[in-house]
């Protein structure tokens, strides 16, 4: 499985707006599906508008009020994949959230 530009593609801002988030995405292929992404969503209780600020804060213990929190949370999503692919297991979000952070700071 390969994780290209085009299979992460996701309409955060009206995702929210239906009252869902994306917390997650796995690596484990399922039988039910041929798609090679799996999102796991769960139903936004709250304010819609910090609910992946306050994620990466709960991951990361930093602050992200700007727009550019959609971008950052894909790329982890990616970075999760790659590591799952990599290391032939699924990787838990928070490793994969911070193993992103210290290798893009490094970078």
């Amino acid at each position: 499985m390969s994780t290209s530009e085009n299979e992460m593609q996701v309409n955060f801002e009206g995702l929210l707006k239906l009252g869902y988030g994306i917390i997650d995405v796995r690596y484990r292929d399922y039988e039910v599906s041929n798609v090679n992404l799996k999102y796991i969503i769960t139903r936004v209780e709250g304010d819609r508008d910090d609910f992946y600020p306050d994620m990466l804060k709960y991951y990361l213990g930093m602050d992200m009020k700007d727009k550019n929190v959609y971008d950052l949370w894909t790329k982890i999503l990616r970075h999760k994949i790659l590591m799952s692919e990599n290391l032939k297991r699924d990787v838990s979000i928070k490793v994969a959230a911070i193993d992103f952070m210290e290798n893009s700071m490094m970078s």
